[in-house]
């Protein structure tokens, strides 16, 4: 496939997922995009509560005398009106990472703005009596990149088998 070929498609947000205390690391390599695809543990990842037509992401260049920076966006609403509101605001301004699923199956991922996240995500909120708008911002030396999913899963199952081998007494 070439660089300049026609992208086939358009995708649309699916879900979005947020970590709290998880880390990525930059994966290197013409097949990852040079350090700015990154890798990621599965199961640190929480799915957040989102309608298709209540989410938007964005990703803009700001050219400087030092050189180009990127800043990625993306601003996610819901209804504000349960009880927990203001819990659910204070946990998801922690978020440390945010993953985007996209409906051609790859994931994007905001938060590493450096080889290494070394500034954390900028959170904020905004509400009126109907809802609440979440936007999270980061500036990167580097455009979004894809993330790829550390599968652990056969691991675990060799670790935890679901079957009870024959040389174990049970009690």
């Amino acid at each position: 496939m070439s660089i300049l070929s026609k992208v086939v498609g358009a995708p649309f947000i699916c879900k979005v997922y947020l970590d709290f205390n998880g880390s990525l690391t930059a994966l290197s390599g013409a097949e990852h995009q040079n350090f700015y695809n990154s890798l990621g543990n599965q199961y640190t990842w929480k799915p957040l509560h989102i309608g298709l037509k209540t989410v938007s992401f964005s990703d803009k260049e700001k050219t400087s005398r030092a050189g180009s920076s990127y800043e990625q966006q993306l601003k996610v609403s819901f209804a504000n009106t349960d009880s927990l509101r203001t819990d659910r605001i204070e946990k998801i301004k922690s978020t440390k990472f945010v993953r985007i699923e996209l409906s051609n199956g790859q994931s994007i991922v905001m938060g590493r703005n450096d080889y290494f996240q070394n500034k954390p995500l900028e959170v904020t909120y905004a509400s009126d009596e109907v809802k609440t708008t979440i936007t999270f911002k980061t500036v990167s030396i580097f455009p979004i990149g894809l993330l790829e999913i550390n599968d652990v899963s056969s691991f675990i199952d060799f670790l935890i088998p679901t079957e009870q081998p024959n040389n174990l007494i049970s009690i």
